[in-house]
């Protein structure tokens, strides 16, 4: 089952629709969000939703079901991840030269339940440090990136109190905090430049202590999730600048053994694997073979009349099991009307709907064919 590059482009889900949907479109937009969506998880038949606020979204329709204040500072970056189960929800942000603040909240409420400060000592950071919670039964983990110091937590679920700490060094990177078999999986950055180089971390729950750790080529992925793990491999795309090289690393997780490295050009977000085919998204969407190790197809839909566009898909993005997917999309436009269907990031164009000058973004839900193959 491969997804065309014509289906791709038909369905949005990699930047902006381009020409009217084929009625015998393989893909085609079930819903839009406008406006204030900038990071989501999927719980069930619902999409959970943060922007200026708190919003549980109905996964079929896109419509609100019910929505809460963030109370969130003005000064205050992310958040940048939010994660979701029945039992919570939890995010959080930082508040420049102060603290990390874990927020974690009620999902049918949306009632804050507790909130937890980590301190960021000025000399302990670089750049933003980020929050990126990862919820299992009975456990919930949290790391925050750009920390010098400890940056990877065990939280009691039910008040936010540290179970153990530690540091993973040099720099743990989000929001490459995954889950696999009875280990915590967690990238790190060693090095920056034409030698950039970071690690990969099976990290004991429990204890927190290293089960493995294997040196990866690359640097670490600045547009989103970098890690998709399908069955007991993980697929890693990490850039090697200068230039658009990428090195496209497979991992046995069982053995934590690197399998194989590859270089390829322009790879992006790894963001589903399907009947031995890897999908990559970004401006470059790319379908991958795995077994010949050669592209099936990619595009590029940068700079194209008039448009700019670049698009998020995460891995949560396919978790519906109904084979539709939701992008995070964005879209910088130097035209009033680009001829399309879909357009992105926190805002929508449908049909001839105009889009101003601009950045817009968007949430969408897309009717994705796997079947397609050509």
């Amino acid at each position: 089952m491969i997804c065309s590059r014509r289906t791709f482009l038909r369905s949005g889900i990699a930047g902006l629709v381009l020409g009217s949907p084929s009625s015998a479109g393989a893909a085609e937009p079930l819903w839009a969000v406008s406006g204030d969506v900038d990071e989501f998880d999927i719980l069930g038949d619902e999409i959970v939703a943060l922007g200026s606020r708190l919003k549980v979204l109905d996964a079929a329709t896109g419509q609100e079901r019910r929505s809460a204040r963030l109370g969130k500072p003005s000064d205050a970056e992310g958040p940048a991840a939010v994660a979701s189960s029945s039992d919570a929800i939890v995010f959080g942000w930082y508040i420049w030269h102060e603290d990390v603040h874990i927020v974690c909240a009620d999902p049918q409420s949306l009632r804050i339940r507790w909130r937890r400060r980590i301190r960021v000592v000025e000399t302990e950071r670089e750049n933003v440090p980020y929050v990126f919670p990862l919820i299992r039964p009975g456990s919930l983990f949290v790391l925050v990136s750009n920390k010098r110091s400890d940056n990877l937590f065990r939280l009691r679920p039910e008040n936010g109190e540290t179970v153990w700490s530690r540091y993973v060094e040099r720099f743990a990177e989000g929001p490459a905090i995954a889950w696999y078999g009875n280990q915590l999986l967690v990238r790190s950055r060693v090095t920056r430049g034409a030698q950039a180089s970071g690690d990969l971390h099976a990290i004991d729950p429990a204890t927190g202590a290293t089960s493995w750790r294997l040196r990866l080529e690359g640097q670490e992925d600045v547009a989103g999730d970098t890690m998709l793990i399908s069955g007991n491999r993980a697929y890693i795309a990490s850039p090697t600048p200068p230039g658009p090289a990428t090195r496209l690393h497979i991992v046995d997780l069982a053995a934590g053994t690197l399998i194989k490295s590859l270089t390829i050009d322009q790879l992006r977000t790894p963001f589903a694997y399907r009947d031995g085919v890897l999908y990559f998204g970004g401006n470059m969407p790319t379908a991958w073979d795995v077994g010949r190790e050669q592209i099936i197809w990619r595009t590029d839909l940068t700079q194209r009349q008039g448009a700019y566009c670049s698009s998020r898909i995460t891995q949560s993005s396919t978790r519906r099991g109904d084979g539709s997917i939701l992008a995070s999309m964005t879209i910088r436009s130097s035209c009033c009307r680009p001829p399309t269907a879909l357009s992105s990031g926190r805002s929508t164009c449908v049909g001839g709907t105009p889009i101003p000058r601009g950045s817009w973004e968007c949430m969408a839900r897309l009717d994705f064919d796997w079947h397609a193959t050509s």
